[in-house]
């Protein structure tokens, strides 16, 4: 039987009881539906607009410095749209300046299709809020 973080209610040594996740993705309903699948899950949820949007924020990735909002988090979950032009950019910068840190992408709003960037297997998976927090916490589990 699968658990949440919030049932575990264990705090690991150097671990906070609920890892945050940083939730990287443009202001809409999507987002707040993933906002609320991750909290409910028992996740604490931070959020990014990303560089680019109705309401874009300077990205320090993108000057090739390391991102103050990911050094706090336990996780990334990426849901920016991957036809804008930053979309790349940022996952590199991810993986470049933060290559301690999982990240989840989103594989592509229409399919709503999950995936690990980071971990032994960059295993792909459907587009449920199940396997959304199963990505999540597979790769947090990955970095104990």
């Amino acid at each position: 039987m699968d658990t949440t973080v919030q049932e575990r209610g264990v705090v690991e040594a150097g671990r906070r009881a609920r890892p945050e996740v940083l939730l990287e993705a443009p202001e809409s309903a999507e987002t707040a539906a993933i906002w609320d699948i991750l909290e409910d899950a028992g996740y604490r949820v931070s959020w990014c607009p990303g560089p680019e949007g109705a309401s874009p924020v300077w990205c320090p990735l993108l000057g090739g410095n390391r991102c103050a909002l990911v050094e706090s988090a336990d996780a990334v979950v990426c849901a920016l749209p991957a036809d804008g032009p930053c979309y790349g950019n940022v996952l590199a910068g991810l993986g470049r300046l933060h290559p301690e840190t999982p990240v989840v992408v989103q594989a592509h709003a229409r399919s709503g299709a999950w995936h690990r960037l980071h971990g032994p297997s960059a295993a792909r998976r459907a587009g449920s809020a199940a396997e959304l927090v199963e990505c999540v916490e597979a790769s947090l589990h990955f970095t104990r």
